[in-house]
């Protein structure tokens, strides 16, 4: 049985945030279901992606984003398929003068195989790409909607963060928690103050911050990036967030992190296994996961040792499966960069002074774009 795309977002996928995980069973029972598409186009990628909503809990707005979805193991595997981007930097003038037959060619795949409308289908486009590649852009989003109907939808980076909060955050417990994703192109995130949701972003993720070291350091060799990130994040990236995060709760009126990304899943599972690959939802951290992730690094060993030796046969099998997962999706460089900005954000916002700091298990990976379909359709 496979996990539907309702039970456990970007559960095949290597996509922005990059990793996922292996989970244990879950028993909540499956509801009414309702199946809405999505084709998403970044910098990096295209994902054409089948949701599925649990229409007897959608409406039950006290819940976050992710309980309203209802995870169980339905035994109905989503669709998700990665593909280049026809608009970001590896496509050339040809295929980006054919990027309205490529979505329109996925769109039509949708509606043939799931029996999905065009009204059930939204397509996203990154901001990221709307800066990359206006001009790309503004021919997409005039012709896509004379070709099938669909109107194109754009999210910044802001909103984004709003999403995943909401995504993973009940209401009631917004004045406790603060919640930073680590994405493969962006650090993002925030929390609700008296006006409404407060963000704190950064345009560097895993992969971006991995490459700007590499065009500062060309020589940088793997057991040196580690160092090299920090000192990237120290001047750079840090410097960006700082007066983001001067106004913020102190740790103490925000005592709950929650942390996501695929560098985060993947730190979990090469520290935490047992954790990761347990039955509950939400897996503590330690405030030096990334420091240790980050000597690990220079030790020569950035996917971890031997596993440990309390894991049974089942549970040491998946740890080894997901630990194939990252080293699929996430060099070494990638490793280190995601380790240094975790340390980074570590300092920053104090880690050491909350009472809890969380990867939420089940959170997934594109948890915005959930969140987004969710209030969308919902």
């Amino acid at each position: 049985m496979a996990w539907s795309r309702r039970a456990f977002i970007g559960a095949t996928a290597a996509s922005v945030a990059g990793v996922t995980l292996s989970t244990g069973k879950a028993t909540a029972p499956v509801g009414r279901e309702k199946a809405y598409g999505v084709i998403e186009l970044r910098l990096g990628g295209m994902s054409a992606s089948v949701y599925r909503f649990d229409l007897d809990r959608i409406h039950r707005r006290e819940l976050s984003g992710f309980e309203r979805m209802a995870p169980a193991l339905s035994g109905k595997a989503f669709a998700e398929i990665e593909l280049a981007s026809p608009l970001g930097p590896a496509a050339d003038d040809a295929q980006a003068a054919q990027s309205v037959e490529i979505v329109a060619g996925h769109i039509d795949k949708l509606k043939a195989q799931y029996g999905l409308q065009a009204k059930d289908i939204a397509v996203l486009v990154s901001s990221g790409l709307v800066d990359f590649a206006p001009g790309r852009v503004e021919h997409f989003t005039e012709e896509l909607p004379v070709r099938t109907g669909i109107i194109p939808e754009f999210v910044t980076v802001k909103e984004q963060a709003r999403l995943g909060y909401d995504w993973i955050v009940r209401r009631t417990y917004r004045d406790r928690v603060m919640h930073v994703d680590i994405g493969s192109g962006y650090i993002k995130g925030g929390y609700y103050g008296p006006a409404g949701f407060v963000d704190i972003a950064a345009p560097y993720g895993t992969k971006t911050m991995a490459g700007a070291v590499k065009r500062r350091w060309p020589d940088v060799r793997t057991a040196t990036f580690g160092q090299r990130s920090l000192e990237f994040y120290g001047d750079t990236v840090g410097s960006m967030l700082a007066s983001q995060i001067e106004g913020e709760p102190s740790p103490m009126q925000r005592p709950e992190l929650y942390l996501t990304g695929g560098i985060v899943v993947a730190t979990a599972m090469i520290l935490h296994p047992k954790a990761i690959l347990g039955h509950h939802p939400l897996v503590d951290l330690a405030p030096d996961d990334f420091a240790r992730l980050l000597g690990l690094i220079a030790g020569g060993t950035p996917y971890g040792g031997p596993l440990p030796s309390d894991l049974t046969d089942d549970e040491a099998e998946r740890a080894r499966d997901g630990l194939r997962r990252v080293r699929n999706v996430l060099n070494p460089h990638e490793i280190a960069a995601g380790a240094a900005i975790g340390d980074g954000l570590a300092r920053q916002l104090r880690f050491d002074q909350r009472t809890k700091l969380i990867l939420p298990r089940l959170a997934g990976t594109q948890i915005w774009v959930s969140q987004y379909l969710l209030e969308k359709f919902g």
